[in-house]
C-alpha cells in the first residue's frame, strides 16, 4: 500500500514502520508520533487503510479469546517491541503482525528474530500474497475488507490432501478455522522443505514426516546399495588392476624373451653369413683347383700322345 507525507503532518503508520526496522523515516516524524496512536494521521493512504487493518486486528483479538485465548491485546510490547497483536494461553506467548503491504522478507525475517529473542514463542505475519510468505510465518490474505469479516487465506496453507507430502492447499482456508486450530495446536508452522514453510494441521504434518521418513529410509536403502555395488566395483577394478599387472610383467617378461630371441637369430644369422661367404671362397677355389687338373690332364694327354709318337717314329725307323 503507497502512502504519502506532508511537511506539515507526520504519517503515524509510516513511523509505525520504522521503528519496526521496515521503513525509514527522518527522526523528527518518530518523534512527533510517539505519544499518538499508531495510524492517528490523516493522510490518504492511512485514512483508507486504517479502519480496515484496525477491525481486523480487534476481530483477531475477539476470535482468539473465543477459541481458548487467555488474552489478547492490540498494539501491545514485548521486550520494548511494539507488535499489533499480543496473545497469550497458559505459558506460551505469541505475536501476530498485520501489514496491508507486500513484505521485506529479510527485514521480516530479523524482526521475527528480535520478537522471539524478546520471549514469543510464535510470530504469525498477516500480509498481502506474495513470494515472501513461502518464506515467513506468514498468511497471505489478498481481501482486507471481506463482508461480514469472512477473511480467506489465499496462501500460506499447507495440506496432503492431493499429495504424499504437504502441498500449498488449492482453495482458500478460512482465518477463522486457522485461528481455531492454532490456538487448539491443531494448526503449526513447519518446513516443508530446505527454504520454505508454510501452515499445516498436525495430521498433515505427521503423514509429509512419515513420507519424508519413508523417502529416506529408500533413498538410504539405495545408498547402501549403491556403496555394496560401489565396493564391489572397487574390488573388481583392484582384481583387474591386479590382472593388468600380471599381464603387464609378463607382457614385459615375453619382449625381454622376444627380444633375447631376435639377438640369438641376428647371430645365428650372422654366422650362416659368415658360413656362406666361406662356403663361396671354397666353392671359388675348388673350381680354380678343378680348372687347373683339367688344364693337367689336357697336358699330360698331350704328352703322351708325344712320347707315343716318338715311340712309333722310333719303331717304324728302325
Amino acid at each position: 500500500m503507497r502512502t504519502t507525507q506532508r511537511v506539515e503532518q507526520a504519517c503515524g503508520r509510516r513511523a509505525v514502520l520504522a521503528e519496526l526496522g521496515i521503513a525509514e523515516v527522518p527522526d523528527e516524524i518518530r518523534t512527533a508520533v510517539s505519544d499518538r496512536s499508531r495510524y492517528s494521521c490523516r493522510c490518504p493512504g492511512c485514512a483508507y487503510a486504517q479502519w480496515d487493518i484496525q477491525r481486523l486486528k480487534y476481530w483477531l483479538c475477539g476470535r482468539l479469546v473465543a477459541f481458548g485465548a487467555d488474552e489478547a491485546d492490540v498494539d501491545r510490547r514485548i521486550g520494548g517491541i511494539r507488535v499489533d497483536i499480543l496473545w497469550r494461553i497458559g505459558e506460551r506467548t505469541y505475536a501476530i503482525e498485520v501489514r496491508g503491504g507486500p513484505l521485506d522478507r529479510t527485514l521480516a525475517l530479523e524482526h521475527t528474530a528480535r520478537l522471539r529473542e524478546a520471549g514469543c514463542d510464535g510470530v504469525l505475519w498477516l500480509c498481502q500474497p506474495g513470494y515472501w510468505v513461502a518464506h515467513l510465518p506468514a498468511l497471505g490474505i489478498a481481501d482486507f475488507a471481506p463482508p461480514a469479516c469472512d477473511y480467506l487465506v489465499d496462501m500460506g496453507m499447507l495440506d496432503a490432501e492431493h499429495s504424499a507430502v504437504a502441498m500449498p492447499r488449492r482453495e482458500p482456508f478460512e482465518l477463522r478455522e486457522f485461528l481455531r486450530g492454532w490456538v487448539s495446536g491443531e494448526i503449526v508452522w513447519g518446513f516443508r522443505d530446505e527454504m520454505t514453510g508454510g501452515w499445516a494441521t498436525v495430521t498433515d504434518w505427521e503423514h509429509h514426516t512419515r513420507t519424508q521418513a519413508a523417502v529416506i529410509a529408500r533413498q538410504r536403502q539405495e545408498l547402501m546399495n549403491q556403496r555394496t555395488a560401489l565396493a564391489l566395483s572397487r574390488k573388481s577394478v583392484r582384481d583387474k588392476q591386479k590382472q593388468v599387472m600380471k599381464l603387464t610383467a609378463r607382457l614385459e617378461r615375453a619382449e625381454h624373451d622376444a627380444q633375447e630371441q631376435a639377438d640369438a637369430l641376428a647371430e645365428v644369422n650372422r654366422k650362416l653369413a659368415d658360413h656362406h661367404r666361406v662356403d663361396n671362397t671354397l666353392r671359388a677355389t675348388i673350381a680354380g683347383l678343378q680348372q687347373t687338373v683339367s688344364h693337367w690332364q689336357l697336358i699330360t694327354y698331350c704328352a703322351m700322345l708325344l712320347i707315343v709318337t716318338f715311340l712309333a717314329a722310333a719303331m717304324v725307323v728302325r
